[in-house]
Parts: C-alpha cells; sequence; structure tokens
C-alpha cells in the first residue's frame, strides 16, 4: 500500500488506492479476486470493489472470465509503453543533439506529443536565447510553437477535429480557430507539404525557431527537434538559411537510428 500522505501537499488517497491494486497484481499472483486484494491493500473489501469497478470500467483490470477475479488489463501496457518510447527517443537523440547544438551555438530542443500539449524531453541552452523558462518536462501549446506544429501537423483529421474543440477553451488561440480552424489549418498544410515548422515570436517576443519531425521504424512521427533563437540576430530569412539544412539532416540521423 502507497504511504506518502505525509511528504506531499494534495495526497489524494483515492488515487493512491487505486494504485495499489494494480500494484498488487504480480507475476506470483496474476489473477486475483477481492479478498486477496483487500488483503494486500489493507483495504475494506467494500472499498476494494467500488475500486475495481472503477478500474475495470477504464480498461486497466479485467474480469478472469471464468471465476470472481480480475487481471490486469492491456490498458496498463500503454502507460509502460510511453515510457519506455520516451526514454528511448531521449537516448538515441541524445548525441545528435549535441553535436547540432554544438554546431549552431543555439539552443537545441527535443519534445513529444502528450495528449493535446508537447512535453520537452531535452534542452540544450545558450545564453543567447531569450529566458522563458523552460526545461526538461515543461509542456506548451502546440498551435503557436514550431514543435508543437511538427507534432500536431502529421496526426488524423479526426485527431485534429478534437484538438480544435480543445483549443475552444484556449482565448489565445481564437484567431487560429476562427472560420473552423481556417488559419491552423492552413499552418500545419504547409508544415506538412515542407517538412518543416516555423515560430515567429508567436510563444515569445524575441524569439524564433525552426523544427523538423522524429520518425520512427513504422514512419509514424515520434518526437520534435528545434532550433530557437533570438530574433535580434536572426530573420527568419537567416533562421531558414543557416539553420534548416543542419536541423533536417539530425531529425533524419536520429529517425534513421531509430530504425526509420
Amino acid at each position: 500500500m502507497i504511504n506518502n500522505e505525509k511528504k506531499y501537499v494534495g495526497f489524494v488517497n483515492s488515487l493512491a488506492r487505486g494504485l495499489s491494486i494494480l500494484e498488487s497484481f504480480e507475476a506470483a499472483d496474476p489473477i486475483m479476486g477481492i479478498a486477496e486484494l483487500a488483503r494486500k491493500t489493507n483495504l475494506p473489501k467494500s472499498t476494494v470493489h467500488r475500486l475495481i469497478q472503477t478500474l475495470c470500467a477504464l480498461g486497466y483490470i479485467i474480469p478472469d472470465g471464468t471465476s470472481n477475479k480480475y487481471m490486469l488489463g492491456p490498458k496498463v501496457l500503454d502507460l509502460g509503453f510511453t515510457v519506455l518510447s520516451s526514454l528511448e527517443l531521449r537516448d538515441v537523440a541524445a548525441p545528435y543533439l549535441r553535436m547540432l547544438s554544438k554546431s549552431s551555438s543555439e539552443t537545441v530542443n527535443l519534445a513529444i506529443l502528450d495528449g493535446w500539449q508537447l512535453v520537452y524531453l531535452e534542452r540544450l541552452k545558450t545564453q543567447k536565447i531569450v529566458n522563458i523558462n523552460l526545461h526538461i518536462g515543461s509542456r506548451l501549446e502546440l498551435y503557436n510553437t514550431s514543435m508543437g506544429r511538427v507534432l500536431a501537423a502529421f496526426q488524423s483529421e479526426d485527431w485534429l477535429s478534437k484538438y480544435l474543440e480543445y483549443l475552444q477553451h484556449i482565448p489565445e488561440a481564437r484567431k487560429y480557430i476562427l472560420e473552423g480552424g481556417k488559419i491552423l489549418h492552413e499552418i500545419l498544410a504547409e508544415v506538412k507539404e515542407k517538412g518543416y515548422a516555423l515560430n515567429n515570436e508567436e510563444l515569445a517576443p524575441g524569439l524564433r525557431s525552426v523544427a523538423g519531425p522524429v520518425k520512427n521504424r513504422q514512419g509514424k512521427v515520434v518526437g520534435a527537434v528545434n532550433i530557437a533563437v533570438s530574433s535580434g540576430l536572426f530573420s527568419l530569412e537567416r533562421l531558414k538559411k543557416e539553420q534548416l539544412l543542419p536541423l533536417l539532416e539530425t531529425t533524419q540521423a536520429i529517425s534513421a537510428a531509430l530504425g526509420y
């Protein structure tokens, strides 16, 4: 049973109890009933029963089918695969990102898609860049960032339709979603056609960037790399002229290392 209530402000007991149910399933005990789970977690049977019903509804636990017992469902694997794939991408990309940062003398970032936002997996920062307090684990919106546009451009139409619904709740995104998302559709179509995305001080004044996609062995875009520069030093034309080719060579090298 998880027992860290005193360590963290805002500790949610119900979530901890649900996780304790998941953690109870082991190779030695892959299938268990309510009584067994109650014993292993030190929770009342009534509580275990409610948690089991919730986890079953979400797909993390499934009935054994032959008895009143349960086992972990396939959705649990999604949690592990997400972590493993992210770790693999960061490890594979690391030497290429360092070379790009050194050769360009500019800030280089790596991000992945997580829900409707991007998450930074790596950030190699120079002193030239505008300080907007980003670090590994930082989350940004997709619509107004170069890496976000790369990650969004290669998604399905169904995904994009749902993403536009999400943007309805972000006032700053209003101009991108007018007329059914006309501006955003045009931006993403251009990104998909050209194979790279630009950001022209839309995230923060004084900041420009160019990003390219990283693909896995199946050809799916699993990440994005960008070079971020000071707009006081780089016009858009200079950014494309000097940094685009090295960036795309780097993303292609990372993709090849992943099996693409």
